[in-house]
């Protein structure tokens, strides 16, 4: 009786929680400044940006045209059947495990932290193409806004329709089977960080495309409700009440998306709540250096000092809007600046101080940081990151290397320095 309540009243608050636009047409964006993103948007087409914010929405465009091709997605077109045999369900394999050589049948699978299976990277479950839905989506949503161009509004609703509305193709409300490992939990709490796109990457895309005519009252009277369920889902679950109290970059994510989807919603309580949970996050999760040690004694332990920073600043980020300072706050000498400065110490292979396979590797991909950097700025009123993005430099990245391409896409484009 009590999930059937609180699932009437989520959904309830949704449907009346219609979307607020200014006079001027500004979208009800979730993590995007929406005047921050207007004069961005402005200074491109009156040819005052700079140079690498120009270049960045021509890349924002081709990325748009590439998205324009890939067509409609759904969670029903793997191959794989998840546990419970419905299509519907999404369904991904742990990326980190490997069939077990010491075993006939290669149960139980086990872990090789850092070291990708290709076998959790195929069209035959759902995690590669979640990434593209979203990431897509996304280009589609910000390209609409910024060129006016129906065509990207109308592609991203088709496909946010085929995702979630759709009955044939629609996804279920739950990841309850996302990153499965064979042979040891097909539902894993760990798996919730699959849908984290759901938040960082749609929010805001669906608050853009909400100022198109391609997307209706119907459309956006059925999303919220699939959202509001989904969040029901994730704050209800044991999967998602264990996940919250994850002490390392899944419990951050997990706290980003509800906020981010929660807020999206209307349901500023549940959103205000969860950011503020972050201060708890701060206090347990640095130390006195600025280090994140749970993300230290992973064998990528730049790329997750990265990952779990970039969802402590979106958090911050609604942080903002809802009067909760999480940029500011300080226990005992533990706060995001101590973090985000420790990282920023090190633009080069040869200096970072941490056993990590991706720098033997020469992955060392500080470009990762550069919207980090500049939301801090700007939250903070300071030049103070400049240098260290100038150090980093811009590449003009081509479309093949898209973590390059959309970290500095938002740095210059979204979250310029004006």
């Amino acid at each position: 009786m009590l999930k059937r309540t609180l699932t009437s009243m989520a959904i309830a608050g949704a449907l009346f929680a219609a979307p607020v636009f200014a006079a001027d047409g500004t979208p009800n964006t979730v993590f995007f400044d929406a005047d921050l993103i207007a004069e961005s948007k402005a200074r491109i087409h009156n040819d005052t940006a700079t140079e690498e914010a120009q270049a960045s929405y021509q890349r924002l465009l081709d990325e748009a045209e590439a998205a324009m091709k890939v067509g409609l997605l759904s969670v029903t077109d793997k191959t794989l059947m998840p546990p419970s045999g419905d299509k519907h369900d999404y369904f991904s394999i742990s990326p980190y495990w490997w069939p077990n050589e010491k075993t006939e049948d290669g149960l139980p699978w086990v872990r090789d932290d850092g070291n990708t299976n290709p076998d959790s990277k195929t069209d035959a479950t759902d995690s590669v193409r979640i990434g593209l839905f979203t990431r897509s989506v996304r280009a589609l949503g910000v390209a609409y806004y910024f060129s006016g161009e129906e065509k990207y509004a109308e592609q991203a609703a088709d496909m946010l329709r085929h995702w979630f509305i759709n009955p044939e193709t629609r996804m279920n409300p739950n990841v309850r089977y996302a990153q499965a490992v064979p042979g040891v939990d097909d539902q894993r709490r760990s798996g919730m960080i699959d849908s984290r796109s759901f938040s960082d990457r749609l929010v805001d895309a669906l608050a853009l495309i909400e100022l198109s005519e391609h997307w209706t009252e119907q459309d956006d009277t059925a999303m919220r409700a699939w959202l509001n369920d989904f969040l029901d889902w994730l704050i209800t679950s044991e999967q998602g009440t264990a996940e919250q109290f994850s002490p390392n970059n899944h419990g951050t994510w997990m706290q980003a998306q509800i906020a981010g989807i929660a807020y999206y919603l209307g349901r500023e309580d549940i959103a205000k709540m969860t950011v503020a949970q972050t201060k708890w996050r701060i206090r347990e999760q640095l130390d006195s250096k600025g280090t994140q040690p749970e993300e230290l004694a992973r064998t990528r332990g730049y790329h997750y000092s990265y990952f779990n920073l970039d969802a402590m600043a979106y958090l911050a980020q609604l942080g903002d809007k809802l009067g909760v300072d999480i940029w500011n706050h300080d226990y005992r000498g533990r706060s995001m600046k101590s973090a985000i400065d420790y990282v920023a110490q090190y633009q080069r292979i040869e200096d970072w101080p941490h056993a990590d396979n991706d720098v033997k590797k020469g992955r060392f991909q500080t470009y990762r940081m550069l919207t980090v950097y500049r939301k801090a700025d700007l939250a903070w009123g300071t030049d103070y990151y400049d240098q260290v993005i100038d150090k980093i430099g811009f590449e003009n990245a081509e479309l093949n290397n898209l973590s390059q391409v959309w970290a500095e896409r938002d740095a210059y484009l979204l979250y310029p320095k004006l």
